[in-house]
């Protein structure tokens, strides 16, 4: 039987084929074992999506041979030992960035989004710089696109922030570095906040958001604040 990585899934009856060449080592084996499952976690079984809970649920979440193969990889010992906690995090990070990947997508979407309706608006103003998709190069900069609007008959900056959402309630995240980058920019500064399920788009100034922003207090400083949007105007 000719048998791989590859191939194998979680069957226990030919991961232990896999393993008749990597000999009779413990640690070997449970190495094997971890490869394995890593493997097969890169093809986003639904149990992934478990493993961060931990342990208990995950257990329940497994089909007998998987059970099988994951206990062989020493994940459900009573005291793991530091490589098998360090191979359960590997996975758990795995899970929580799978789940991640449809906000970055959608994320990406409204980014290009609002980049095209800039672009094609300052196509229309006499002077106007090229729109840049800052977000694209340096992602810390605390806005995503850097445009332009007309005032007194010449460009001047704009700098959006671009945000999304679907369904219900709507809500906006905001990070420490985007609101300092906004309240240095007061004037310049907009969010374009993207309603996915209603394809709208809302455009936030610094005095929209700033009623409903955290404050320090004492030695506590806010790191990301979330908004519920239904207080304020249009939504």
């Amino acid at each position: 039987m000719k048998v791989s990585y590859a191939t194998a899934g979680l069957d226990y009856s030919e991961a232990q084929a896999i393993l008749e060449t990597v000999g009779p080592a413990k640690e070997s084996a449970i190495a094997s074992y971890q490869t394995l499952i890593e493997h097969e976690a890169m093809l986003r079984p639904a149990w992934l999506s478990v493993l961060p809970s931990g342990r208990r649920p995950l257990r329940d979440a497994l089909s007998a041979d998987a059970g099988e193969c994951f206990r062989r990889a020493g994940a459900f010992d009573d005291q793991p030992a530091v490589d098998v906690v360090a191979f359960l995090d590997r996975l758990a990070n795995l899970a929580r960035a799978s789940a991640n990947l449809p906000l970055v997508e959608s994320g990406r979407n409204a980014e290009r989004l609002s980049f095209e309706l800039e672009r094609a608006r300052c196509a229309e103003m006499p002077g106007a710089p090229a729109v840049e998709w800052v977000a694209l190069d340096d992602n810390s900069a605390g806005y995503d696109i850097l445009s332009f609007r007309q005032i007194d008959g010449r460009p001047v900056p704009k700098l959006v922030e671009v945000k999304s959402c679907r369904g219900r309630p709507l809500r906006l995240l905001i990070t420490r570095n985007e609101w300092d980058t906004a309240c240095r920019h007061r004037e310049a500064y907009v969010v374009h906040f993207w309603d996915v399920d209603a394809e709208r788009l809302h455009e936030l100034s610094w005095g929209d958001l700033q009623p409903h922003m955290p404050i320090d207090q004492g030695d506590a400083r806010w790191d990301r604040a979330t908004l519920s949007l239904k207080r304020l105007h249009g939504f």
